[in-house]
């Protein structure tokens, strides 16, 4: 037997699981270069992605750790409410605005006409022109500045006074009310089966007055007048004044009218024909 020198010789079963294991050491070693390489070139869009977040085709991007730059909604602009004027109106007359369900109470003192405010109510049953001028000053102060509607001469052309007279005294009420600073809308005289044609006569003398002086006229005549100036079958039971249904034909016209005179759209109305 001979004698070796150095570290003894493995057996060859051994030698070979030795070659196998270092050839799986080498490929493992490959493969692990092999990823850390691939995890450094994909760091840099990997980071990027984490920062502008993961988004799709047409959506917004989102930056990680920050709130949404939300622009807050636009206030709606609020209209300024606009406040209606309200005028006062006043009335002077005899009783065709007096008694309970006058042309005057369906719808002035009733309220029923928008942005109007209910004035003086200087009305006096009986009365002629002359006498009715003792109310300018309520009347005038009750309209504050505003209008005031003047009806008078049933009275004076029963008393006997001739049309022209009548005219002249109601002109000096509409005078009066000018005087203290209120605007007069002349009301046409109602029709009378007593004094029919003089009736006519005189809404032919106060419209033409009316439209020379630039006053407004209201007819409360028109709608309840027959031939002659009397008064349409059914619409006055004394023949002097209106009845209910007379005196609601009376309004409808006044609640047709009025506003428009009020706000100025209304001139004077045409020239009466004579009857």
């Amino acid at each position: 037997m001979s004698a070796c020198f150095g570290e003894p010789r493995s057996a060859p079963g051994v030698r070979a699981a030795s070659r196998r294991a270092s050839k799986r050491a080498a490929r493992g070693s490959f493969w692990l270069t092999v990823a850390i390489a691939a995890l450094v070139a994909l760091w840099p869009a990997a980071a990027l992605g984490l920062q502008t977040g993961f988004t799709g085709a047409g959506e917004r991007p989102l930056i990680v750790g920050s709130a949404p730059n939300l622009q807050p909604p636009l206030a709606t602009p609020t209209a300024t409410p606009v406040t209606q004027a309200v005028i006062p109106l006043s009335v002077l007359s005899d009783s065709h605005a007096f008694f309970a369900a006058s042309w005057w109470r369906q719808t002035v003192e009733a309220n029923a006409i928008p942005g109007v405010s209910m004035g003086a109510f200087a009305s006096q049953p009986g009365a002629v022109a002359d006498t009715i001028a003792s109310g300018l000053d309520d009347a005038a102060a009750g309209a504050q500045g505003g209008y005031v509607l003047v009806q008078a001469g049933t009275n004076d052309l029963l008393a006997g006074s001739s049309p022209a007279r009548a005219a002249s005294d109601i002109q000096a009420l509409w005078a009066g009310v000018r005087e203290r600073g209120s605007t007069p809308i002349a009301v046409l005289v109602p029709p009378s089966n007593q004094v029919g044609g003089k009736v006519v006569e005189l809404n032919r003398l106060l419209t033409g007055a009316a439209q020379q002086t630039g006053i407004a006229i209201l007819d409360v005549y028109t709608p309840v007048a027959g031939d002659g100036g009397r008064w349409q079958v059914g619409t006055s039971d004394d023949g002097k004044h209106a009845n209910l249904d007379g005196a609601t034909r009376q309004a409808n016209e006044v609640l047709a009218q009025l506003p428009g005179i009020l706000s100025g759209r209304v001139g004077q109305l045409a020239e009466l024909p004579q009857q």
